[in-house]
C-alpha cells in the first residue's frame, strides 16, 4: 500500500490600514486581486471616531516558507495599502 501526504494550507490573517478611509471598499477590492496566495474573506474592524482597519484572511502552501514575506510585500505594495502586518497563522 503506497503513502500518500497530503500538504497541508496555512491560514494568514492580516491587519491592513488603508491610506483613506474613504476608499476602503476599494482596498476590500484589491486585496482579491492578490497574485500570492489565495484570498479567503476580509471585514472592515472599527476602531473608533470612524476609523476602520481591514482583517484579511489569505490562504497559502503550508511547506512555503518564503510566502509569507512575499505576500507581505505584495499587500503593501497595493496602491491604497498605508501598511499591513500578519497578525495571526494557523494550519487550515
Amino acid at each position: 500500500m503506497k503513502k500518500v501526504f497530503f500538504l497541508g494550507k496555512t491560514v494568514l490573517i492580516y491587519k491592513i490600514n488603508a491610506k483613506d478611509m474613504e476608499t476602503l471598499d476599494e482596498t476590500l477590492e484589491a486585496l482579491k486581486g492578490v497574485k500570492v496566495g489565495e484570498f479567503r474573506d476580509a471585514k472592515r474592524i472599527p476602531i473608533g471616531f470612524g476609523a476602520e482597519f481591514i482583517k484579511a484572511a489569505f490562504t497559502v502552501p503550508e511547506k512555503d516558507d518564503k510566502v509569507v514575506e512575499e505576500l507581505t510585500k505584495e499587500i503593501n505594495a497595493i496602491e491604497l495599502v498605508e501598511d499591513a502586518e500578519m497578525v495571526e497563522m494557523t494550519l487550515l
